[in-house]
């Protein structure tokens, strides 16, 4: 195979049946994310950075595993000029969750100032009262202005507990609780393989909440 191969007319669909009658896999879509596919794209785009430095781009072409790798990497580039939207779509979730844990912070404030008139305002207002107003007035005060904090403070309380719930629920269902990890993209095991390492290149998170690997469907 030259690079002559890749059709630059060529969509993400078309590279992986290319893929798949070249070397016998394809890229599984279905679980990526366009974060995930930027993130596996930049290490393919380091993978052929360093095969290229190491033995240049003409000898490098020979290999099979590095052309594999520029199939992988042209793939990923049209899937993410195909997916755009997506990027979109994920910041526009990103921004939704950051908005709701604000709300969070927001009922965290209420309850630390709640807080602080229970444990500074109110007594020193009390002593005022008793100063220049008189005890018995100071004493009535001190009860239902104290039971009225209290009961602020506990609903703020549970209201804070409940909306920090609902804000890393939010989270987990539209970023993921849990970022599986893939079989390497390239099989870049043996040492006569361009010197790889493979926890390099095959240690990449490529999907966010699944249990399946990302990595490659094989020919069946």
């Amino acid at each position: 195979m030259n690079l002559s191969d890749i059709n630059p007319l060529a969509n993400s669909q078309s590279m992986n049946r290319l893929m798949q009658s070249r070397f016998g896999f394809k890229l599984d879509y279905t679980k990526l994310t366009y974060e995930k596919a930027q993130q596996l794209k930049q290490l393919v785009d380091e993978n052929i950075a360093r095969i290229r430095r190491s033995y240049g781009a003409h000898t490098a072409e020979r290999n099979p595993k590095y052309m594999e790798l520029l199939m992988i990497n042209e793939s990923l580039a049209h899937w993410m000029q195909e997916n755009r939207w997506l990027m979109e779509s994920e910041m526009g979730k990103s921004q939704a969750i950051l908005a709701a844990k604000d709300m969070v912070d927001s009922i965290q404030d209420m309850v630390e100032k709640v807080s602080r008139m229970q444990v500074e305002q109110l007594p020193a207002l009390i002593d005022t009262i008793r100063d220049q107003i008189g005890m018995s007035q100071a004493e009535t005060f001190k009860t239902s202005m104290g039971d009225l904090l209290t009961q602020v403070s506990q609903s703020l309380g549970q209201a804070r507990e409940t909306a920090d719930s609902n804000a890393r629920a939010l989270a987990g269902e539209d970023m993921g609780d849990e970022i599986s990890s893939i079989e390497p993209v390239s099989n870049l095991k043996e040492p006569s393989d361009l010197d790889m390492d493979t926890d390099e290149f095959g240690g990449t998170d490529a999907a966010a909440g699944g249990t399946e690997p990302l990595g490659r469907e094989k020919r069946q």
